[in-house]
């Protein structure tokens, strides 16, 4: 290959030699060499697209077609950032948890983080039950109403936005995922604080107040807690708050408060009162605002691996009139917003 350089030296260069140099750059260099030297733009598009391909695959990504905007350096920017911004990532595989045997169950004591920041989640006492191989030749943690998995408090504290991605089925009032313990601010994604008293209230996502019921929330339109496996997207980031569920746009353009994010109680509420009643297979938290085509992207990859349906579509389709159901709970039982 040859180069002209700014000065009019010409230089030549193996083919080969370049090709691993420029594998080894970030967007951001790639970026520069596209600037600095025409011979090179095409090899740098062309090392950014391999690289692409290798960060997206490692995420358990997917590329989709109609997702692509802009040179694929620009592209591999956007992921850099994303992967960056990845705090914590739990998957229920064996692999990755140390399990605790007892009869002919296993349970779950201490689940990976897959990100790299030691954010683990674990248990002593009320641990999750591990079923492998249910969930499309998955695994599962199953939580019976009283299991619940905690992680150590975060470095830092997450200041909004911060993305929630949740794969799980959730049965009733109850919460998949909230702060680390009752000395937390609230920074829920439930079923709960409906606007009427339902058996199987609608998906919700807050982080407003404490112990009293929050006075900021963004709840669903369709969704509503009854037993089924969903990709779970909340993303937290106050007034430009959004809440996805298998691709469809559920809510947004509420704020949902300022709380910030010291750690996760996976099962169960900060409070120890509002517990699982169902299951999760992975758990994504971003700090980030997700952008739209990296959301869909991840989405979409999960519902792939999970064997989930899946739509790009930006609103959901109008919800359907339930039949009445019956409940021996009692209504003070139920939470309620404001």
């Amino acid at each position: 290959m040859q180069v002209h350089l700014r000065s009019g030296a010409d230089i030549y260069l193996d083919g080969l030699i370049v090709e691993a140099i420029l594998l080894n750059l970030c967007a951001k260099e790639l970026a520069t060499v596209s600037t600095v030297c025409r011979a090179l733009r095409t090899p740098a598009q062309q090392a950014a697209h391999r690289g692409l391909v290798k960060l997206v695959t490692k995420m358990q990504g997917i590329l989709l077609s109609h997702c692509e905007r802009g040179s694929w350096v620009s592209q591999l920017r956007e992921w850099e950032t994303v992967r960056a911004s990845c705090v914590m990532w739990l998957q229920a595989e064996a692999a990755n948890m140390v399990l605790v045997k007892q009869g002919e169950h296993r349970f779950v004591k201490r689940c990976a983080d897959l990100s790299g920041n030691g954010n683990v989640a674990s248990m002593y006492q009320r641990m999750p039950l591990f079923k492998p191989a249910v969930l499309n030749g998955r695994g599962t943690l199953e939580f019976d109403g009283a299991s619940v998995l905690k992680t150590r408090p975060f470095a830092e504290p997450l200041q909004q936005p911060v993305t929630l991605v949740v794969v799980a089925r959730a049965r009733g009032d109850t919460t998949i995922v909230d702060s680390l313990g009752p000395n937390s601010s609230r920074f829920e994604l439930c079923h709960g604080y409906p606007s009427g008293w339902h058996p199987s209230p609608e998906i919700c996502m807050t982080a407003s107040g404490h112990d009293s019921s929050p006075r900021h929330s963004l709840r669903g339109r369709n969704t509503r807690g009854t037993g089924d496996w969903h990709v779970y997207t909340a993303i937290f980031d106050q007034r430009r708050s959004e809440v996805y569920v298998d691709g469809f746009c559920e809510a947004t353009g509420k704020n949902v408060g300022t709380n910030v994010l010291d750690g996760l109680s996976i099962g169960c509420d900060h409070n120890g009162v509002f517990f699982l009643n169902g299951a999760l297979a992975e758990i994504r938290v971003y700090h980030c605002h997700l952008p739209t085509a990296q959301r869909v992207q991840t989405e979409a990859a999960l519902a792939a691996r999970y064997g989930l349906g899946y739509s790009c579509a930006t609103q959901a389709p109008a919800p359907t009139k339930a039949a009445a159901r019956f409940s021996c709970a009692p209504r003070s039982s139920l939470r309620v917003s404001d």
